[in-house]
């Protein structure tokens, strides 16, 4: 799991465990405290009434070989659970800027061709795509034109979805990549529920408390 002071120099399928109904017919393995946290405040997850919230950072190599389980778990999600990735946003200008590159493929309306493609260049490939230029030229492949994505990049709409990032990582009490928020009630990550299989498990309990 990659903390918030990991990366301060940085930036230079798996079983996924049983049915939400399987689960509400045996008893809990997973412990409150050990395998998961209860925030102190629930977060609002309205208009949903189950959600999932994967926060994570590009410049994280643990959230990158996370994404295979993820992506597995997504094909066998209940249909009445919404899910979304949200890029964690902490007191590190790097977490800032990835921050950034996330919501402007989002409002570019590319992410999701983005996200895997861009995971796979800086993390598998090495490649150094780490300024606006250069984001620029890479983004050229998914149609958006170069001034474009600048001019996103530095919009105010992106400043907004940014801010509310950096508000939802505080309320959620992430001070680490890769976590997982459930229901804007339950916090864990691969740590606290041993494994990736048993974080998917996991998962899949805890949205139907």
């Amino acid at each position: 799991m990659l903390r918030r002071d990991f990366l301060t120099t940085l930036l230079g399928a798996s079983a996924l465990g049983l049915s939400s109904q399987a689960w509400s017919a045996q008893p809990s393995k997973f412990l409150e405290g050990i395998n998961y946290q209860k925030l102190p405040k629930p977060v609002s997850i309205d208009p949903y009434k189950k959600k999932v919230v994967e926060v994570f950072f590009y410049g994280c190599p643990h959230c990158y070989h996370l994404e295979p389980s993820l992506n597995q778990w997504l094909k066998t999600k209940p249909k009445d659970v919404h899910f979304e990735r949200m890029p964690a946003v902490l007191d590190n200008p790097n977490w800032v800027f990835m921050a950034r590159v996330f919501y402007t493929a989002k409002a570019l309306g590319i992410l999701d061709k983005f996200h895997e493609a861009y995971f796979d260049a800086i993390q598998r490939d090495g490649k150094r795509i780490f300024d606006i230029e250069t984001l620029a030229n890479y983004c050229e492949q998914f149609g958006v034109k170069h001034n474009d994505y600048v001019q996103m990049f530095k919009s105010f709409k992106v400043d907004q979805m940014v801010q509310k990032a950096r508000i939802l990582t505080k309320e959620y009490g992430v001070d680490g990549v890769p976590a997982v928020i459930v229901n804007g009630k339950f916090r864990t990550d691969v740590p606290m529920a041993e494994g990736k299989p048993q974080l998917w498990q996991l998962v899949n309990e805890l949205t139907q408390k």
